[in-house]
């Protein structure tokens, strides 16, 4: 391996440090609230949108507009009238507590504990990169696992964000909104999926051959 693939490795292996101490955060918080919450009376927020951590409570919504209700047109264009649709946003509101609020706790906490999994077999790739023996047996396993968390954390995601649309659709109304739940699956996720899954055949390939030389020699 070139000193150059040494850098870069190692300046990868930094960032997935960082990301990590990252992760270990938001998971700590998230087993404090859960700790917490239920001896409190206070507001404590459980941020299923963007993972954090805050004051209140925020879920991810889809909704349509009642063109009745909100009127859209573009003057400069002539259209007199336009539609919203298919909107999606986050909805904030005041903590409730109760099996929900804990449920969303929980899912934030093993999707943290996913996320720092999948970085610690990230670590340990790059870490033989770095040493310059990226072909070896472990390596095809833990890339192809990574390959297979990407794909299954989408389908987790997805499910996750039906729910709380669900949730919205359930036990809010908005005036000139309608919310909706739909499925919201990220296609390019289970692309990205499946190109780490051919990364990892590549991998199994190298090792071989590399085996197969070592073998020769």
């Amino acid at each position: 391996m070139t000193t150059r693939t040494n850098r870069m490795a190692s300046i990868v292996l930094g960032l997935v440090n960082v990301a990590s101490a990252v992760m270990i955060l938001g998971l700590v918080l998230t087993l404090a609230v859960l700790v917490i919450a239920p001896a409190t009376k206070g507001p404590v927020e459980v941020d299923a949108a963007w993972l954090g951590i805050g004051t209140r409570m925020t879920i991810p919504v889809a909704f349509s507009v009642d063109r009745r209700t909100h009127h859209v047109a573009a003057p400069s264009l002539n259209v007199d009238e336009a539609e919203i649709r298919s909107a999606t946003g986050a909805l904030r509101f005041p903590f409730r507590g109760g099996a929900f609020f804990l449920g969303n706790a929980i899912l934030l906490a093993v999707l943290f504990g996913l996320a720092l999994w999948v970085l610690g077999q990230l670590r340990a790739v790059f870490r033989t990169v770095r040493d310059g023996h990226p072909f070896v047996a472990a390596n095809a396993t833990r890339i192809r696992w990574i390959g297979c968390a990407v794909i299954v954390g989408e389908l987790v995601r997805a499910a996750i964000v039906f729910f709380e649309h669900v949730y919205a659709k359930t036990h809010f109304v908005a005036d000139g909104l309608r919310f909706e739940a739909r499925p919201e699956l990220n296609l390019m996720a289970f692309v990205y999926g499946l190109i780490i899954l051919v990364i990892a055949e590549v991998f199994r390939t190298g090792t071989r051959l590399d085996e197969d030389q070592s073998l020769t020699i």
